[in-house]
């Protein structure tokens, strides 16, 4: 039961895009509170979400790490002596020495690419390879299939696209990318959200929309028409893509991978 626990404690955490820290006692000697293996999740605001490394001030002390690596994204491994007094003491009485590894999770930002196109299959290794995860969203399953065979998407969903899209929970600070094999198609999704997901906006790092110029002011004009604040879609990058005159899939992957970087690299 408690394995459960653990394993869906960290599946909650990744759902909702949030960064937390593993502490896993990797090694010991002499008189320790706890046995090598044992476990502990913390929160990105350096609260104790599950198990126990020992309790006492070195938990504590393993807290206040694990909050200062979550900030920092950076993993840690490190040794604590288990002493009451001294320049490294612990304020603990044990007399042994305990290694910790902090392991930071939770790191990689959700992309969710709508059409799994020949753009697609390019981005989508370029994305995992840069620290992303991809999740690619088609209503064709013979293609993506095909397309997917090498596990570089972490998660494929196949279906009716506007049903599929209303139980998408996108979580804070992910990404959104629409280039689908319809202009129509595409359209619709970006209508869905900016309407019906509207109160999320706020919350996502981007959304963008494939398209060329004249395309992209044709469906902004019909969704002006139909209630859609110039401002709003002032916020959706559309065309999609760096500005690199880019011609063929593997240029116009890189284009949108330069622009999400651009995003995620930008200072609050």
């Amino acid at each position: 039961m408690m394995q459960k626990d653990f394993i869906e404690i960290m599946a909650d955490q990744v759902q909702r895009g949030e960064t937390f820290a593993l502490i896993t006692v990797v090694a010991v000697s002499g008189s320790v509170p706890q046995r090598v293996g044992a476990k502990m999740l913390v929160s990105s605001t350096g609260k104790r979400l599950w198990g126990t490394i020992g309790g006492g001030s070195i938990e504590n002390i393993a807290l206040k790490e694990a909050y200062t690596q979550i900030k920092s994204k950076t993993p840690l491994m490190k040794e604590y002596e288990l002493l009451e007094e001294g320049e490294d003491a612990t304020g603990m009485l044990c007399g042994g020495k305990m290694s910790l590894f902090y392991d930071i999770l939770g790191v990689s930002a959700k992309v969710y690419i709508f059409g799994a196109g020949h753009i697609c299959q390019q981005l989508s290794p370029l994305l995992t390879s840069l620290g992303f995860w991809p999740i690619v969203i088609d209503d064709r399953i013979e293609y993506l299939n095909e397309s997917f065979k090498h596990p570089q998407v972490v998660e494929i969903l196949t279906g009716d696209i506007p049903e599929i899209i209303d139980t998408i929970n996108f979580g804070k600070g992910c990404y959104i990318i629409i280039l689908t094999y319809s202009h129509d198609l595409d359209e619709k999704i970006l209508k869905y959200l900016l309407t019906t997901r509207k109160h999320e906006m706020t919350s996502w790092k981007y959304l963008g929309m494939i398209g060329s110029k004249r395309k992209v002011e044709e469906i902004f004009t019909r969704l002006e028409s139909q209630g859609i604040s110039s401002d709003l879609l002032k916020i959706v990058h559309s065309p999609i893509g760096i500005p690199i005159g880019s011609q063929t899939p593997t240029e116009i992957a890189i284009s949108i991978a330069a622009e999400i970087i651009k995003v995620r690299n930008k200072k609050e």
